[in-house]
Formats: C-alpha cells, structure tokens, sequence
C-alpha cells in the first residue's frame, strides 16, 4: 500500500481527515494530536515513522524501512480506534 493508497482506504472507512496526518500530503495541515506517518531519510535507506503526537511530544513511536508496512500498520490502527469508538458511541 502506498500513502495515497492509504489515503483512499481511509475516506472509504469514513475516517475524518482530521484524525490522522499523513507526511503533510494528506489528512489534517499539522500532526498534533493525532496518529501521524513521516517519511524522512535515514542512515542507509527511507524511513517511514508511525507516531502519536501530543503535547508537542511524540509517542508510540515506530518505524518502518517499507512504506506498504507503514502504510498497513497505521491503517489498522486507525480502524481498530474507528471500530472501538462506533461501539461505544451509540
């Protein structure tokens, strides 16, 4: 799965935009607050970074060399929270 990949799958779950942030390409303009996926450039090879960020500090930090398993792990997060909060929403 690629970012915009991830993107369409996200909106198609009916996932708000401003829940996540997605390397400043897609989702909210800025990560605080929210479940995040960076891309920057590591020591040997590109890293995508999975994190919370709040309070201006990150949290539950990942990081990821491949951008499908990046891509997968915060999608299931972003479901699984979705899910959680739909049950007990009603």
């Amino acid at each position: 799965m690629t970012l915009n990949e991830l993107h369409i799958k996200l909106k198609e779950l009916g996932i708000s935009e401003d829940r996540y942030y997605i390397h400043g390409l897609y989702g909210s303009p800025n990560d605080d607050n929210k479940l995040a996926l960076t891309v920057k450039k590591g020591k040997y090879t590109t890293e995508y970074e999975v994190y919370y960020k709040e309070r201006g500090e990150k949290h539950s930090e990942r990081v990821f060399t491949a951008e499908n398993e990046a891509c997968q792990y915060i999608y299931k997060q972003l479901k699984e929270n979705k899910e959680i909060e739909d049950k007990y929403s009603k």
